[in-house]
């Protein structure tokens, strides 16, 4: 059975990955599409790199746009040809709810993994969802209900997350996994996995963390490189400082800190999920920001308050996220022990995201192609 996939970000490469290996192991399937290295490793033949789909924001798309469009094109063309047994896609919904309506028109089954943020903004956004698609796996228990009448067929199958991430582990496992100092006071720092995040973000970390470590010498700061070239990236922006650059291994840097300071995103629930003191910061355009925030409709931005219904983690956006707001968030955490409510309120959160993922999306998966 031949399977065309497409990811567009990291996060999209770790959630479809195990679930495309899950399928795999129950029947014999040959996937072709765009995705990173985990799928890659899962079977995937690559026919684009995810890379080329890791943008975010209404202006920093711009650029890009003819590259993307580009890449649509061959992709719609691929499908056409091939006649693929399905499309299963994961996040980046703007490129891939488009292929995925385009498949559907050919009588592709379409099938995406992670529902767009429709609770957060935009919902009027439901029902062409659901046109677009065949089957829609949801990763939090409460959205199979936005969809409720529409028609479309909506699974909750858990947060792949919660099944790769072990809640509250112990710090010094992780830190002796890095070569870091077992006892070391260890600052994570994910300034995220896009080009254009680290670019505008990293450099507000960096004097937060150099405020941070005028006061306390014995701080060290981990940032681990989503991939090669934003290795490069890193290091050229980090110089002489106290600080140490990984390839990959984001969780084993969350799990070696005393906190975190992430760009708000997957990241932040990772971090959370993790039961690690967190700081989530995001910064984007500014005519960006101005159009999305009109269309918010939550009081929490970031997944953890959000699934948490209160102020679980300082979110700072846009004007927040400055020099002095970051500090004061970190600087307690680094100072003082993990406070019992938040481990609490994570563990709460761990729990009702948990369970066999790509067992239960495999499943649905295979239902939906009988």
């Amino acid at each position: 059975m031949q399977i065309c996939v497409a990811a567009g970000e990291v996060s999209g490469d770790q959630i479809l990955a195990p679930i495309i290996s899950r399928v795999s192991q129950i029947t014999p399937v040959v996937y072709s599409g765009i995705g990173g290295p985990q799928m890659v490793e899962a079977g995937t033949y690559p026919l684009f790199s995810m890379n080329d789909l890791s943008v975010m924001g209404i202006m920093e798309v711009a650029p890009r746009l003819p590259k993307l469009l580009s890449i649509r094109r061959q992709m719609k063309n691929y499908l056409e040809t091939s006649q693929p047994r399905a499309l299963i896609t994961c996040d980046a919904p703007d490129f891939n709810l488009s292929l995925c309506a385009f498949a559907k028109s050919l009588e592709i089954p379409a099938i995406h993994v992670v529902s767009p943020s429709v609770w957060a903004w935009r919902h009027s956004r439901i029902p062409k969802i659901a046109r677009q698609l065949d089957l829609l796996l949801c990763v939090f228990p409460f959205e199979p209900a936005l969809y409720k009448g529409t028609g479309l067929r909506c699974e909750f199958i858990g947060h792949p997350l919660a099944t790769q991430i072990s809640f509250n582990p112990d710090p010094v496992v992780s830190a002796k996994a890095l070569n870091l100092p077992v006892n070391g006071l260890i600052l994570g720092i994910l300034p995220g996995s896009r080009e254009s995040e680290v670019k505008k973000l990293l450099p507000l970390f960096l004097s937060a963390f150099d405020r941070l470590v005028a006061e306390d010498k014995d701080l060290i700061g981990v940032i681990p490189a989503a991939s090669d070239d934003l290795y490069e990236l890193i290091y050229s922006m980090v110089g002489s400082r106290p600080m140490r650059i990984v390839l990959g291994k984001s969780r084993e840097v969350i799990a070696a800190s005393k906190a975190v300071l992430v760009a708000s995103g997957t990241a932040a629930l990772e971090s959370v999920l993790t039961g690690r003191p967190t700081v989530a910061a995001y910064k984007m355009n500014p005519w960006t920001y101005r159009l999305v925030k009109s269309k918010v409709q939550t009081e929490f931005v970031t997944l953890p308050n959000f699934l948490a219904n209160q102020a679980l983690i300082p979110e700072l956006i846009q004007e927040k996220a400055c020099l002095e707001s970051i500090v004061n968030a970190i600087h307690p955490m680094l100072k003082e022990g993990t406070d019992n409510r938040f481990l609490t309120e994570a563990q709460k959160i761990y729990d009702s995201l948990s369970g066999d993922v790509s067992g239960r999306a495999a499943e649905a998966i295979l239902e939906q192609l009988s």
